[in-house]
């Protein structure tokens, strides 16, 4: 028993010696393993730190390369930058004042400031703005006369100008030497007269299928002394040249506007009444009270007779003459003719239509199929002014 007792201790004694050693075995390979993870997490810290000084280095040196180098120069200026100011004023009024405004003042700082310069505006043509807005032509175009802070010497107007707008010109254009206007039925009677009164310098005025009294007429030969070129063109009129009498029948006073001409205008050097109705007196007076007139343009204007007398005074005082029968090729507004008559019971004297040249006309319309109320009925009197023309 005994020795049973002493064999298992010994026994248990190698078995707990093997234990030991292989104990100490594996706390020695863990031991070894912290150690070896611990190295490999060194090595890559050293390794991003190592990686991060190199990137730092990189901008460092792009960073000081940058504040000693030079900057890349600017890109070369646009050409037309180079142009004398003259000239690039000259180019851009080609342009039309809606295009300047929406459009090229808006390219570059050059531009901006030449199309702000006032002398860039000391003549404004508004044609030929189809594609703008009437209320907005009207704003462009007060935009025009305020930049050229009173420098303004040339304007036309087509199509849009009123009272109120020539008002607008009149207060900030006082050096205003020419004034042309255009097919504008909304300037009323006497407006040119008070206006003329601002315009001290005018010396040409043109108005083309426009509207202007007699009383216009006086009063701007008296406000424009300088006057020295009146254009009063209407489209083409041969009146009732085949009726008897001609419009002393017709108790019209059609000699006014010449007799106002040769009364207020006496510096006149060019005059156009191109489709005038005007007749031999009105003539004969304008040729009395114009004696330096140089042109005159009688063109469509079938109520004068230049037979005899009257047409040799006429040839041997004007230089250049265009009488009612020439050619109106080149004319650039229309020069259709506008004949008026009345029925056969209204000529005087048993006159029909054939009398007075109206017979090879023919009338295809049939007013009763047609609907027409107070205000559209094209026989209706609302039509005529009070001589009788239609309006």
């Amino acid at each position: 028993m005994g020795g049973k007792l002493a064999g298992g201790g010994r026994h248990r004694a190698v078995n707990d010696a093997v234990s030991g050693e292989e104990e100490k075995k594996r706390s020695g390979d863990g031991e070894r393993c912290t150690v070896s993870a611990v190295t490999a997490v060194e090595r890559r810290r050293k390794s991003m730190a190592a990686a991060v000084r190199l990137v730092r280095n990189e901008l460092c040196s792009r960073k000081n390369q940058k504040a000693s180098s030079p900057p890349p120069p600017p890109p070369p200026p646009p050409p037309w930058v180079e142009l004398p100011r003259e000239i690039t004023a000259d180019i851009l009024r080609r342009l039309g004042v809606a295009e300047i405004l929406l459009n090229a003042q808006r390219v570059c700082s050059t531009w901006w400031k030449v199309c702000h310069d006032p002398t860039m505006w000391r003549v404004i043509d508004m044609r030929d703005e189809e594609d703008v807005d009437l209320d907005d032509v009207d704003k462009m175009c007060r935009i025009a006369v305020d930049r050229s802070q009173g420098q303004l010497l040339k304007i036309n107007i087509e199509h849009f100008a009123n009272d109120d707008l020539l008002e607008y010109i009149a207060q900030r254009s006082s050096q205003l030497k020419n004034l042309r206007i255009v097919s504008c039925d909304d300037i009323s009677d006497g407006c040119l007269a008070a206006v003329s009164k601002n315009f001290p310098m005018l010396e040409e005025l043109h108005i083309y299928l426009s509207v202007i009294s007699s009383g216009d007429i006086e009063a701007i030969g008296r406000s424009c002394s300088q006057l020295k070129s009146f254009t009063l063109n209407d489209s083409g009129f041969r009146g009732f040249k085949g009726l008897r009498g001609g419009f002393r029948n017709l108790q019209i006073n059609v000699n006014d506007q010449a007799l106002a001409i040769a009364a207020n205008m006496p510096e006149l050097r060019h005059l156009a009444l191109f489709g005038n109705y005007m007749t031999n007196e009105g003539l004969c007076a304008i040729l009395d009270g114009c004696p330096q007139l140089e042109s005159l343009d009688l063109r469509h204007c079938y109520s004068i007779d230049l037979k005899g007398d009257l047409g040799s005074r006429c040839r041997q005082q004007i230089i250049d003459l265009n009488c009612p029968h020439d050619s109106t090729h080149g004319y650039e507004f229309s020069d259709q003719i506008c004949d008026y008559g009345f029925s056969d019971d209204e000529y005087p004297s048993g006159l029909s239509e054939a009398d007075v040249g109206l017979s090879d006309y023919s009338y295809d319309y049939d007013y009763d199929d047609l609907f027409f109320d107070d205000f559209t009925d094209p026989l209706s009197s609302v039509y005529l002014d009070e001589d009788g023309f239609f309006w």
